[in-house]
């Protein structure tokens, strides 16, 4: 696992950040089988004129960490739109929805948690499809913080359709896909651990190339627009490298040095 010094990922993939622009529209899908608002926010990218069926741009679904507003990733959704990407932030928690009980079943409970986020992740993938013609919807980016991470992770192993890529940032509790249809990329907090399972080991990682970094000096509560601005630098570098699009607006796949 390579191991990320903060300053110096930083400092080689820098891109001059502007003020937070946010969205650029904001819609509330509803998802009537499961009775469940879904708000969804969107960044375009400034070549959205140009996205046709014919050439259609790339897609990233973001879903936030638990606890977190999907609102709360404007540094990386803002980001992504800039390289070409149609950013999707997905606000995965309802009125309603019970809370992590540290006296119950914390297993179950964030395993029933991750399969609701895969569900919603796969609804509103659905619904945007239909919505908007322009972008390819076969082959998007699934991206995630923590929970938001490990439901990315779910639904890309068990319901692949329509995915490329999953990124996940310090994703703990899901298994990572193994396929060579699906390229990883997942950065890793220096102050927690994933369950067993959950990383490729170095053989996995060599055949189906995933990109596992390890960010030196980093807080998992920190990857988010309000941590330090050298772990988002760090976090946009290594996620621009991976998904950074050729000609055909296609990504690299690249994992960073």
């Amino acid at each position: 696992m390579r191991l990320i010094a903060l300053g110096a990922l930083a400092f080689a993939c820098h891109i001059q950040t502007a003020a937070a622009a946010g969205p650029s529209d904001t819609i509330a899908l509803f998802d009537k089988e499961r009775a469940r608002p879904v708000p969804v926010a969107l960044y375009f990218p400034a070549s959205h004129p140009d996205c046709t069926p014919a050439r259609p741009c790339p897609v990233a679904l973001l879903s936030p960490g638990y606890g977190n507003s999907h609102l709360e990733y404007g540094f990386l959704s803002e980001r992504l739109a800039r390289l070409g990407y149609l950013v999707a932030a997905i606000g995965q928690e309802a009125p309603g929805d019970a809370r992590l009980d540290p006296q119950g079943d914390m297993v179950r409970q964030r395993a029933e948690m991750a399969r609701r986020g895969a569900t919603t992740i796969r609804f509103v993938h659905g619904e945007l499809a239909q919505k908007l013609r322009g972008y390819d919807w076969q082959r998007v980016v699934l991206a995630g913080h923590s929970m938001g991470g490990d439901s990315s992770a779910l639904l890309a192993s068990t319901d692949p359709a329509g995915i490329a890529a999953v990124v996940t940032l310090d994703n703990r509790r899901a298994a990572l896909p193994r396929s060579s249809a699906i390229r990883v990329l997942s950065l890793r907090a220096a102050d927690t651990g994933a369950d067993p399972g959950v990383l490729p080991d170095a053989e996995e990682r060599r055949r189906y190339q995933s990109c596992i970094l390890d960010l030196a000096a980093s807080r998992h509560n920190d990857m988010y627009d309000g941590g330090p601005p050298a772990l988002k630098d760090a976090i946009g570098g290594a996620v621009e490298r991976f998904l950074r699009l050729d000609a055909a607006r296609r990504p690299a796949f690249a994992c960073a040095q």
